[in-house]
């Protein structure tokens, strides 16, 4: 971090340029302000940053600024570099990139590399192949690691070996700011030594600090340090471009033992390679934990395999058993008989439909047909026929339009005997359903009113899977079990068999693991490019970005909230970064995954983000309907007073004019129109009803 640094007498006073700031004479206005100095302006210069550096601009061009003595010569303002300094009508001041006033004895930081500390005298010279003997011996042992945490405690070890220190900690930055002691070697004792202010410094200006006076250092606010020993210490950022958030810290217990710059420097050098080594590590860990995620893959998919092959062989087995109890029906007179031969032949047609490729995991729904509704009436009388006579209880269908439903593949009739059949057992003798045909929105619709006491029917997962892919709805409402076949084509739920996960990442590896949680969740993978494609498309459940395998992931997912078909739908980032997480929520992000998670941990987060839609879901509809009946009660109020009038007029005019058949016309609108309100009253009134399939009505009767 920058610094401006100027003189009061014999006090030093610095001030850290972490943003724009204005030098002059008025405290109100200025940033940093002298007003004991009349000869500078109100607002005489300004320091800002544009494209990475620091620039200053006159703002009095009467008294004028001078920059290394010479005046600005750019009307937009000139450059500032390390050791400038700054003449304002007297008062001087200095830019430094680092903590000014730093003697080069007790308090040292942001040196060279290794070799542009050494100065080529020949009393350096035996120091410098010692260091470098050490460096290149701890080195060698911290690469033959590869455990990182191994690797971690001897990268303190060694530090503490190569420089001569009495003790070490190795700390990691917490995402609340805060800091937790990863291992700690040699004379430590409780609550002595690690000072926070020390560990805040060196993450701030991310460089290695030496302090042979900690308790006296201007860097660390000495008040703080009670902590410390009045011995030596050096600190260093531990990590690479940010991607570690820690530091290495050691000191020397005793005074008089004070550290160098060419022991900061050897300590500088010492903690970059191990930074790089322990990265190299880490990934390697990473490395083979996808190779662990792989293996596990390729064992669940053989054990899955086996689990298909074990199954086949029991369909296969089943098979035999079934054909023994056709055959020995086949003679038996009677009802139950009947209804024997007809559960019979329906487990038969699921275990030819069992026995087919068409039922793996794999499958794709096939297109639907046209299906004669002459032609399931009597399929479903043929089917249920047996069981209502065994129940003593009958059924009529009516006569059906002369027409055809478009239905999906698959064994339909078992799952419409699955759903309905658990509820005709439910009849009480000498029951009758008089089931009725009719139409609804592009549906035809089968209604088999039931007696009272049925419950509403609760088909097994199977049944509703079949009906689902086969485009066939269901509704219970006031005991009538409604059947919603498709008219056509156009009319075939629009929504994929299952719904989809778009994964937006350049990085294959993912897939396999992305493609396990898919299947455990029981959602497809639909991979996606950085750009979003153009609508329409079908609406995706959840939305995966992998912050390092796109080239923005800021953009991308603001462009994707901004699409139309994933406007409401969650994102989750996965591999990303502390420090990236605001700017990507604010983006439209909805939840985030750090590097290194697991499948597990993906597949929870999933569930959670699913049930985190379907409550915002269901408060949106109750917001909505709460408006609704806000606005029946309004206009209930607004057109009942008008209404009343109306008709007290209509009334004294009837007796006036009593042969006027206009004026009894009035009185029967009015009277329609007070219907109309009522029906306004009870829809603020009514009850909500829950459809099987997720909707829901209000119900008025």
């Amino acid at each position: 971090m920058p610094y401006l640094s100027w003189n009061e007498g014999s006090q030093l006073f610095r001030h850290a340029l972490g943003e724009a700031c204005v030098l002059g004479r008025d405290p109100l206005v200025c940033t940093i302000a002298q007003p004991g100095l009349p000869s500078l302006s109100r607002t005489h210069a300004e320091i800002n940053r544009y494209s990475g550096i620091w620039w200053i601009r006159d703002l009095d061009s009467a008294n004028g600024t001078l920059l290394n003595g010479l005046p600005l010569n750019h009307p937009h303002g000139n450059a500032l570099h390390d050791g400038d300094t700054l003449a304002l009508s007297g008062w001087i001041l200095r830019f430094t990139d680092g903590f000014p006033g730093l003697d080069e004895a007790l308090f040292i930081e942001r040196v060279g590399d290794l070799f542009e500390e050494v100065k080529p005298e020949p009393t350096q010279a035996l120091t410098l192949v010692r260091g470098i003997e050490l460096l290149h011996r701890s080195t060698e042992n911290l690469l033959k690691e590869m455990d990182p945490e191994v690797m971690v405690k001897g990268l303190l070890d060694g530090s503490l070996r190569l420089l001569g220190g009495d003790r070490g900690f190795l700390v990691m930055k917490l995402p609340d700011g805060g800091w937790r002691t990863a291992h700690r070697v040699g004379d430590v004792q409780e609550g002595i030594g690690l000072s926070r202010s020390v560990l805040d410094y060196v993450d701030r200006e991310h460089t290695a600090v030496l302090s042979n006076q900690p308790l006296a250092d201007p860097r660390f606010g000495g008040f703080s340090l009670i902590e410390l020993h009045r011995g030596s210490l050096m600190c260093a950022p531990l990590g690479e471009n940010g991607d570690l958030r820690g530091a290495l810290y050691l000191d020397r217990e005793s005074e008089g033992r004070p550290f160098s710059r060419f022991d900061l420097a050897l300590f500088q050098a010492f903690v970059r390679q191990g930074s790089l080594a322990l990265r190299q590590a880490m990934l390697h860990r990473q490395a083979l934990s996808q190779a662990e995620l792989h293996g596990e893959l390729l064992r669940l998919r053989h054990e899955h395999q086996m689990e298909l092959d074990h199954h086949g062989q029991l369909l296969a087995a089943l098979a035999a058993p079934l054909r023994r109890l056709q055959s020995w029906t086949e003679g038996l007179p009677g009802d139950l008989a009947e209804a024997m031969r007809h559960q019979i032949e329906q487990l038969t047609d699921l275990l030819e439909h069992g026995q087919r490729a068409d039922l793996l995991e794999n499958e794709v729904a096939m297109s639907g047909h046209p299906w004669h509704l002459d032609q399931v009436q009597e399929e479903l009388i043929r089917r249920w026929e047996a069981l209502l006579r065994l129940r003593k209880a009958s059924l009529d269908l009516g006569e059906p339009p002369q027409a055809s439903a478009w239905v999906g593949s698959g064994p339909v009739m078992s799952a419409l005997s699955g759903l309905v059949e658990p509820m005709l057992m439910q009849l009480a003798p000498g029951s009758s359903v008089a089931g009725r045909w009719d139409t609804d929105r592009g549906h035809y619709v089968l209604r088999l009113p039931c007696p009272p006491g049925l419950h509403a029917p609760l088909p097994d997962p199977w049944t509703e899977r079949v009906l689902r892919e086969a485009g066939i709805q269901w509704t219970w409402a006031d005991q009538i079990l409604s059947l919603l076949l498709p008219q056509g084509p156009d009319t075939q739920p629009e929504e994929p068999n299952r719904p989809l996960l778009g994964l937006v990442t350049e990085e294959l590896n993912l897939l396999g693991l992305f493609q396990t949680v898919a299947e455990v969740s029981d959602i497809w993978l639909f991979p996606l490019e950085e750009g979003p494609p153009l609508p329409p498309l079908p609406r995706f459940r959840f939305l995966v970005v992998d912050a390092k395998g796109v080239k923005d992931p800021e953009a991308c997912i603001r462009a994707y909230r901004h699409h139309p078909s994933f406007a409401t739908t969650p994102i989750l980032v996965v591999r990303c970064g502390e420090e990236d997480t605001p700017q990507l929520m604010h983006a439209g992000a909805t939840d985030w995954l750090a590097e290194g998670f697991r499948w597990e941990a993906l597949h929870h987060r999933l569930q959670v983000l699913r049930g985190h839609t379907e409550l915002q879901q269901r408060a949106l509809a109750a917001e909505r309907l709460d408006s609704f009946r806000k606005m029946a009660g309004t206009l209930k109020h607004e057109i009942n007073n008008p209404l009343a009038i109306i008709l007290m007029q209509v009334e004294m005019l009837q007796r006036k004019y009593p042969e006027e058949p206009k004026l009894g016309k009035i009185e029967e609108m009015v009277e329609r129109i007070r219907a109309l309100v009522q029906v306004l009253q009870k829809m603020r009134e009514a009850s909500t009803e829950d459809y099987a399939d997720g909707s829901s009505i209000l119900k008025l009767g």
